[in-house]
């Protein structure tokens, strides 16, 4: 057995007043887009194998984009790793009723479940050969992926920071060890295109 290395992508920069008469999300802004060309550059020399991609439409956007330097590679919707809030920390509980009033105890819970289902799903060792791997997702969900790796508490996710197309890298060994080898990597990115809202 192999081992399974995930590139974990935050999208880019995108259009949050958006006018789409649907529940996708704005698109990338041209700036977005520049950080998923550049996100592109960086992962062209390694083996990927798949691209996997959150359903809102900042994500399908960029892996678009980094699917451009991989030919024959489509990348595939996974519902599961849309943008979550997998947990509200008793210590900004107030912050979150504050400014995020429609988070629900129960909306955070089903959230939280379909963050579970997506790392049951994605963090497993590979079954034969080394894989390698792109999810493009969102900020949360990547610093839940993480917390989840190193085994930390969950509450731990609003202590990180993701950035527009940071590059998060987790490894899973054939036995099932996990490592988290980078997080946010922005090195890819000139500081004029260095973006987190």
């Amino acid at each position: 057995m192999g081992e399974r290395i995930l590139y974990l992508v935050r999208h880019g920069q995108y259009h949050q007043n958006h006018t789409h008469q649907d529940d996708l999300g704005g698109g990338l802004t041209e700036m977005g887009s520049e950080q998923a060309w550049m996100a592109a550059q960086a992962l062209a020399s390694l083996p990927i194998k798949h691209i996997y991609t959150s359903p809102l439409r900042r994500a399908i956007e960029t892996a678009d984009i980094i699917a451009g330097v991989f030919p024959g590679i489509i990348p595939e919707r996974e519902d599961t790793l849309h943008e979550v809030v997998p947990t509200i920390p008793s210590q900004e509980a107030e912050f979150f009723a504050r400014h995020f009033p429609e988070l629900t105890a129960d909306r955070v819970i089903i959230e939280r479940r379909d963050a579970e289902k997506a790392f049951d799903r994605f963090f497993v060792p590979a079954s034969g050969d080394d894989v390698h791997e792109v999810l493009i997702c969102h900020g949360n969900i990547i610093r839940y992926f993480a917390c989840r790796v190193l085994g930390v508490p969950i509450d731990a996710w609003t202590n990180m920071e993701t950035n527009h197309c940071g590059l998060t890298c987790c490894t899973i060994a054939p036995q099932g060890r996990m490592l988290l080898t980078s997080l946010n990597d922005i090195g890819h990115l000139p500081h004029n295109l260095r973006t987190f809202m």
